[in-house]
């Protein structure tokens, strides 16, 4: 997870919106590899292990079948890299789901940070991505995303509220 991200990410348990602080026992240049986000509020507390933020236990996640209406390859990142303006560096991307099968092919054309919401298939962690695993929502202060891909097993009112509220001005959002 890239330690700039820790300033975007909000507790999900419902109370008032708080940052997240964090402590890591490894780090690797930008990224936390190993450590814990813990909210100052209610002291909940979410583990970071192999750059992967687990908002729920593993069993918790749902686990969706990938969605076969993304493929992943140049032509789809590029496409993606367009729809969502990610041509300079300013902000991250939001991908979610199967969208999360487009980062490796993005991260060559876009310096982007990129954000990966429980990606299917998990992939592993790559540089200038993070990976965040959770039930339901988007774990993100308000008006902090430039873009976001939804895939269908996302698009539900809960996720697609959230992907509003966190989605920046003049921000872009790709979903079915």
């Amino acid at each position: 997870m890239l330690i700039e991200l820790v300033d975007d990410l909000r507790c999900p348990r419902p109370h008032e919106e708080t940052w997240l602080v964090a402590a890591t026992n490894r780090t690797e240049g930008r990224s936390i590899i190993e450590g814990t986000l813990g909210c100052p509020i209610c002291g909940a507390e979410y583990p970071i292990r192999e750059g992967v933020v687990w908002f729920e236990t593993p069993e918790q996640v749902h686990d969706p079948a990938p969605d076969r209406g993304v493929p992943a390859d140049q032509e789809a990142a590029m496409r993606l890299a367009a729809f969502l303006d990610l041509s300079d560096v300013q902000g991250f991307a939001l991908l979610a789901g199967s969208w999360g099968t487009v980062a490796p092919f993005l991260q060559g054309v876009v310096p982007t940070q990129l954000v990966l919401l429980n990606p299917r298939p998990p992939i592993a962690v790559g540089h200038g991505m993070s990976v965040l695993e959770i039930a339901t929502g988007i774990p993100l202060a308000d008006a902090t995303c430039r873009g976001i891909a939804m895939d269908y097993a996302h698009a539900d009112a809960a996720h697609l509220d959230a992907a509003v509220r966190v989605l920046r001005l003049r921000g872009r959002l790709v979903a079915p």
